[in-house]
């Protein structure tokens, strides 16, 4: 490697932008490959294991013009596997794990080997088809917070809340803070860029700090309030070096727990529910202290994963995936700048899943008024986040699940991304929805509502596209309506 070329960074300060970032683009394909505009579908692996490629591969490119593959290639969880959830699920390293990589990190072979698919090397089948095809191969590495992880070294991973209670799932996750869990990624992210011919790789973690998920504002509901974290002894001496009073954290989210349970349970402070938790982190500052904790560990952790690819190959383009709740909180939207992120990232992936996003904000509504938003009723605490986050073209809130989210929510999120990385080469790559299940009576995708949202996304000036959730979700009219709008657009 030409060192001259090796881009180092590090955060600077709680949160700052970084600076000195260059352009990059992918340059291992022959010249017919390199498309002026990205089109990716992210991907389960079983089909890429056991499918016949040639074909699948033909009906992406027919139906949508894709020219990169997304596939979840670590996960624990079987639906990113493309597996049914069984007793015997495993889950890992779809391709193989090559040791050297994996130093200090309590994890042997067995244990990262993902083994549903015998000996089968995803990446190495797929790559030489995709290539021939003329699609790159971006692994897509989402943290696995939802599930257990099956290989019980993994547990070594995971957060500890304000009760010294180690998480297993969501909300907790792996801790940032956590050297194996560094050492993992890290070595997880260097034997891919070394090991395959790949474009590049995106990690996303659908998470928030601990904050909010003691407060509930989620589209993910039933989360426990008291799994607050992270107090693990990495966190915690990271926070005592910073200055920060661990015990009265401690206090402060106790306080805030126990706001949180008696607001479900339908008890009314006195003077209201925000002014009580306004009081609240009045008196324990050092909450928002340990929010910004998390929140800054999570982008050095990003910064972490960007160097080490770049330091492997200047040319892999690293980006990050970027939950959807981050569309519906004011509260998240506010610590997820991505204007924080723009100086180690090539490019970002915002879930804009506007079909998906009714049923999900109506979730989000009802969480958020079993805490900070109980003194409004649902319509007026959907009235006063459409104003915050600035959706004026949205339905009312007894319509939203049925109808869904317009193609306008999608302009307007695309926009605001957009914006907030001006001034640096970051390229915005919106992840539209194209059937991502729904629950029973909400609003199912067209393909005149998928052409509408992939519009949507290049007027508010996105760089590519990518066409989620999963290939595997989606129903082919749909996705032909995604490439519709793409040659209508002259992208394909």
């Amino acid at each position: 490697m030409n060192r001259r070329h090796f881009i180092k960074l590090g955060v600077v300060g709680t949160g700052a932008a970084l600076a000195g970032v260059e352009a990059v683009s992918a340059q291992n394909l022959p010249p017919a490959a390199k498309p002026s505009t990205l089109v990716a579908i992210p991907i389960s692996v079983a089909p890429l294991a056991t499918g016949d490629l040639d074909a699948m591969f033909d009906d992406m490119r027919n139906r949508a013009g894709a020219n990169a593959l997304f596939p979840f290639i670590y996960t624990h969880e079987p639906s990113r596997a493309g597996l049914e959830r069984s007793a015997g699920f495993h889950g890992g390293n779809y391709a193989t794990p090559h040791m050297e990589f994996y130093k200090d990190t309590q994890q042997g072979f067995a244990d990262l080997r993902a083994p549903e698919f015998g000996d089968v090397d995803v990446l190495a089948r797929v790559i030489p088809v995709a290539r021939k095809h003329g699609i790159r191969m971006f692994p897509f590495l989402l943290e696995d917070n939802a599930l257990p992880a099956a290989v019980p070294h993994r547990q070594a991973f995971y957060e500890v809340d304000h009760h010294g209670r180690p998480t297993a799932k969501r909300p907790g996750g792996p801790c940032f803070n956590n050297p194996c869990y560094q050492n993992f990624t890290l070595g997880l992210v260097e034997d891919y860029a070394r090991s395959y011919d790949i474009g590049g790789i995106m990690w996303g973690s659908e998470r928030q700090g601990g904050l909010l998920n003691t407060l509930g504002v989620s589209q993910s509901s039933g989360e426990d309030p008291g799994l607050t974290t992270c107090f693990c002894e990495f966190c915690v001496k990271k926070g005592r070096d910073r200055g920060i009073d661990v015990e009265r954290a401690r206090r402060g989210f106790d306080e805030i727990e126990k706001f949180t349970r008696a607001s479900r349970a339908g008890q009314r402070p006195r003077d209201g529910y925000f002014t009580t938790f306004w009081r609240l982190l009045l008196n324990y500052p050092e909450v928002l202290a340990w929010e910004n904790l998390w929140t800054t560990s999570r982008q050095e952790f990003q910064s972490a994963i960007y160097r080490k690819v770049k330091s492997i190959n200047p040319a892999l383009q690293v980006g990050w995936h970027a939950w959807q709740n981050i569309s519906f909180s004011p509260f998240q939207r506010a610590e997820e700048n991505q204007a924080d992120v723009a100086g180690f990232s090539d490019f970002i992936r915002p879930a804009l899943y506007n079909n998906a996003a009714g049923g999900r904000f109506v979730t989000f509504i009802r969480n958020a008024r079993g805490s900070v938003f109980g003194d409004f009723s649902p319509e007026l605490t959907r009235d006063v986040l459409i104003q915050e986050l600035n959706y004026p073209n949205e339905t009312t809130y007894d319509k939203l699940s049925a109808t869904g989210f317009s193609a306008d929510y999608v302009e307007r999120e695309v926009r605001r991304v957009v914006e907030s990385v001006s001034g640096h080469p970051v390229q915005i790559w919106p992840g539209v929805d194209i059937d991502v299940p729904v629950s029973a009576g909400e609003s199912h995708c067209t393909p005149e509502s998928v052409g509408l949202a992939v519009k949507a996304a290049f007027k508010g000036g996105a760089q590519g596209i990518i066409l989620s959730r999963n290939y595997t979700e989606m129903k082919p009219e749909n996705l032909s309506g995604a490439g519709a709008a793409l040659k209508e657009l002259g992208v394909i």
